[in-house]
């Protein structure tokens, strides 16, 4: 597709952001409070959650809740670390309480209400990147909710939130204030996150803990895990187990569609410009850098997961139980 094609989509995002989504926010009604109308796609920053939630709720009535879990902004939720760390079997009842708000549906803000376009939706989509050291905590506490965790290859991620100039000592710092967190997965990752000194390494720590708590967390074929490449290069497969997990049907033809940008892309994003959404951050990293990434996976033990390929390597349906949801909503 052309630029100019392109530009036309960026513009429509950026209407429906500027113009509609302030409206549906504020005239909504989502009143039915059963948690079982809920679904979570979470996954660390610049992975892809902000398309799947797009991709998902293109197909039905869907209230998408935008990050509910930003302690920096939302002040319901001020009082828990900005990636708050759960070990499963944790008793705490003003996460949970807080927890119950939002996937019954019963909180209001206009942070988690930005992306709102539907005034009756049917179902809640939590989009989170600031949940993952917990997602197995919450899948545990709230029952009956299907969850997707996205995960794209770190030299990609990284380049986008460099792009971004996304912070990384603040993003470093909370991990690091949660001695449990410390004691339980990062103890003897001390020495690497210290010896981070560039950016693209700082945000490779991040990029690591952020994916190393949940492949941890749960166990073999319980984590229903979508590769944003796959998602890329095999989309009718990859729309077929994504929607067969959450128990809902979709349009053939959204196959077709995936090339449509998120409203979180921006003009130089590579679906803006019909650039390789896989192998386009190798034109923006040099090799030093790529290397410098690489090495800090390879010092958390998640080289498994992608190695030196573009692709994954490591199978999702290896780490994705059945489809035990399906039909969940009726």
């Amino acid at each position: 597709m052309g630029k100019l094609h392109y530009s036309r989509q960026w513009f429509h995002q950026r209407l429906w952001k500027w113009a509609l989504y302030p409206v549906y926010s504020q005239l909504y009604r989502d009143n039915n409070r059963d948690s079982r109308k809920s679904m979570i796609v979470a996954g660390t920053g610049r992975s892809g959650t902000t398309w799947v939630a797009k991709i998902i709720s293109s197909q039905f009535p869907c209230r998408v809740m935008f990050e509910p879990f930003y302690s920096r902004l939302v002040p319901d939720y001020a009082g828990f670390n900005y990636f708050q760390y759960m070990r499963p079997e944790d008793v705490n009842r003003e996460l949970y309480s807080y927890c119950l708000r939002v996937f019954s549906g019963a909180i209001r803000h206009a942070w988690i209400d930005r992306m709102v376009n539907t005034l009756t939706p049917e179902f809640r989509l939590i989009k989170e990147i600031r949940a993952n050291l917990f997602l197995r905590w919450i899948i545990r506490h709230i029952e009956g909710i299907p969850h997707l965790f996205l995960v794209r290859h770190p030299c990609a991620v990284v380049q986008s939130r460099m792009r971004l100039d996304w912070a990384t000592d603040s993003d470093i710092e909370p991990f690091l204030s949660q001695p449990a967190l410390i004691d339980d997965h990062l103890s003897d990752k001390m020495d690497t996150i210290r010896s981070a000194k560039t950016p693209e390494q700082k945000h490779a720590v991040v990029w690591c803990i952020s994916n190393l708590i949940p492949f941890r967390q749960f166990t073999p074929g319980e984590l229903n895990v979508v590769f944003y490449e796959h998602l890329c290069v095999r989309p009718a497969v990859e729309l077929a187990r994504i929607f067969r997990i959450i128990g809902q049907e979709y349009d053939p033809s959204l196959v077709d569609a995936l090339d449509r940008p998120a409203p979180t892309a921006t003009r130089d994003s590579a679906v803006m410009h019909g650039n390789d959404k896989v192998a386009g951050w190798k034109l923006a990293l040099s090799s030093q850098q790529t290397d410098d990434i690489l090495s800090i996976v390879h010092a958390f033990g998640l080289d498994y997961l992608y190695g030196d390929s573009l692709l994954p390597t490591f199978e999702a349906d290896k780490a994705s139980g059945p489809a035990r949801l399906k039909g969940l909503y009726g």
